[in-house]
């Protein structure tokens, strides 16, 4: 009787660890969600929103963890997945207590994304998280794959904005903006040009990412994503990443700006010809 009852109790906590996940990501989603859309429509109650989201979500992560505490009978800190979910929580705590004391709007344009992006590329979230039927297996691929060409089509436009704007800088410093040669925009219209791009193809990637680390936990033998051509995918994710934070932190514009996008470019380039190849 003993053993039946602890094989209930056990049951009735992984069931309750499972759904609380299942809540956590989808609040984080639709805060990382609310938060682009706040930056786009430049309208304060997006960020306040994706804020709301975001704690609601933290309240189901910290009961998700106290019940995978329950399941394991220690505290969960030994599995790499369970390090990570320690580290995203903590990262959305930093992120509430930094919007609430700043009121910065591009702190969950920033923060959210990675936290969703460190969940999808561990081993936390598995096929029971976010479940795909087999039937849907093509449709979800395809969906993914639209989401990736989308994603890079923008941030060619991106890649094209930085190398008009090195050209152009060049022009300039040898006082050769008038006269013959292809005409160029100015400065700021590239600049202006590359932050719009950008503001698209960074979502559509981090969409990218979570849909491939969806269909990885679903579709493969093995969910892993940390794969080498996947590598190139994260690294142009992270430097597009850094060069959104600093344009809002630090005002970054111009030439620092623009080689960094070309490298992200090329990286993003290297995990295209890696899915050709």
């Amino acid at each position: 009787f003993e053993a039946g009852s602890s094989r209930v109790l056990d049951s009735t906590v992984m069931e309750a660890s499972l759904l609380l996940l299942r809540i956590t990501v989808l609040l984080y989603v639709a805060a990382a969600a609310s938060a682009f859309a706040s930056l786009f429509l430049k309208d304060r109650r997006g960020s306040v929103l994706a804020a709301s989201l975001a704690g609601t979500g933290l309240v189901a992560h910290l009961g998700y963890l106290v019940f995978r505490g329950l399941e394991l009978g220690r505290i969960p800190l030994e599995e790499y997945r369970d390090v990570v979910s320690f580290l995203c929580c903590a990262a959305v705590a930093v992120y509430l207590i930094a919007y609430l004391r700043t009121r910065l709007e591009v702190l969950g344009a920033v923060i959210l994304p990675l936290v969703l992006v460190l969940l999808f590329i561990s081993d936390l979230l598995s096929a029971d998280v976010v479940p795909v039927s087999r039937d849907l297996e093509r449709a979800f691929l395809d969906f993914h794959i639209s989401i990736a060409v989308l994603g890079a089509a923008a941030l060619f436009l991106t890649f094209a904005a930085s190398v008009m704007y090195l050209a152009q800088e060049r022009r300039i410093k040898l006082k050769k903006t008038g006269g013959g040669g292809v005409p160029l925009p100015s400065l700021e219209k590239c600049d202006s040009l590359g932050n719009i791009s950008l503001m698209w193809g960074f979502p559509l990637l981090t969409l990218t990412i979570v849909t491939g680390g969806v269909w990885t936990a679903n579709f493969r033998e093995r969910p892993s994503i940390w794969e080498t051509q996947e590598t190139f995918a994260l690294l142009a994710w992270v430097l597009l990443g850094i060069i959104l934070s600093a344009r809002f932190f630090r005002g970054w514009r111009g030439r620092k700006a623009a080689y960094l996008t070309i490298l992200a470019f090329t990286a993003l380039i290297l995990r295209m010809i890696g899915v050709v190849l």
